[in-house]
């Protein structure tokens, strides 16, 4: 990947998957891609040490903190916690769908109430010299209304934030589920098109169906990046720097998990940051065993049998 295409693709932040492991391991694959981590509530992050495990990446210029909540002295007081980490961006989850977050009074309900969001960037500016963005989606339920993203942007554009990143689906709030609000929605690529034309100086990047890092040339007069989500989990390679062999895959396993091995010495394994690499090795030769040896070595807490099996294979 050139350095414009690493500056065009990110990838999106996941419930479960997108935590300081899975950033460690693609810092392995490629240390110059962006990175969303999976939502934090803000309460989560004052109350809680959750940063604390993004301190094993030597960096996180690369690393944006996405956030949730909808009260903005909550809101700034987790942002300074992260500021004060090193972190240099907080991102807004306004396009969450799930019941349990809706029922909360945040995510994807937002896009209705601009005002809050608005608010909540101006607490974070008042604490911190943090960068904010905000996620969220082109509108919610069955019906289309471009005034819905429009108002929302216009009225966060007071704020001072610059840019948005836009999962090119509705949300369907009550009737889907989460993961099914990934998938049924139609995609609406135009509609994220026709709101970087009304906010050109936006920075505008696009969310939702993309499965690999070859559409550059393709988007680039159209947005100003693209963000994957499942199939940067499923398939991490697609961000590497170079064509990359079997060897070198294999390679940079066993770095990570040499890595893991330090980290749980005398401790139980964080099963998450075994499961990042559960299905690496997908469409190759031994794949399955692989998927066996790595649900042995997590159901037995065993680190050193996976590094034995990796280097023998």
């Amino acid at each position: 990947m050139s350095q414009n295409i690493n500056q065009f693709y990110s990838i999106a932040p996941m419930m479960g998957k997108t935590d300081s492991y899975f950033c460690f391991l693609m810092s392995l694959i490629n240390n110059n891609i962006t990175i969303y981590t999976e939502m934090m509530h803000s309460e989560s992050v004052i109350r809680t040490n959750i940063l604390n495990d993004y301190k094993i990446l030597k960096n996180f210029s690369n690393i944006k903190v996405q956030i949730a909540g909808n009260k903005p002295i909550s809101i700034a007081k987790a942002a300074k916690k992260i500021s004060e980490l090193g972190f240099s961006e907080v991102n807004i989850n306004c396009g969450c769908p799930s019941k349990n977050v809706i029922a909360g009074d945040f995510g994807l309900i937002l896009l209705k109430n601009p005002k809050i969001v608005k608010d909540c960037v101006n607490a974070i500016k008042n604490e911190t010299d943090l960068k904010v963005s905000v996620k969220t989606r082109i509108g919610i339920g069955t019906k289309y209304n471009d005034d819905l993203l429009n108002n929302f942007v216009s009225e966060i554009n007071m704020s001072g934030v610059n840019k948005y990143i836009i999962h090119a689906r509705n949300g369907i709030l009550g009737k889907l589920s989460t993961k099914k609000n990934l998938s049924i929605p139609p995609l609406k690529y135009e509609r994220v098109f026709k709101l970087k034309k009304k906010f050109s100086k936006n920075k505008i990047i696009i969310n939702g169906g993309f499965l690999n890092t070859l559409d550059f040339k393709k988007y680039k007069n159209k947005v100003d990046g693209i963000m994957i989500g499942r199939e940067a989990y499923k398939n991490p390679w697609i961000f590497a720097k170079n064509p990359i062999t079997s060897q070198q895959k294999v390679a940079l396993v066993i770095k990570y998990i040499t890595k893991l091995k330090k980290l749980f010495t005398g401790k139980s394994i964080n099963k998450n940051s075994i499961t990042h690499i559960q299905n690496i090795f997908n469409s190759t030769d031994g794949a399955k065993n692989w998927r066996k040896a790595v649900n042995f070595s997590i159901h037995n807490n065993d680190l050193q049998y996976l590094l034995n099996y990796i280097k023998s294979s």
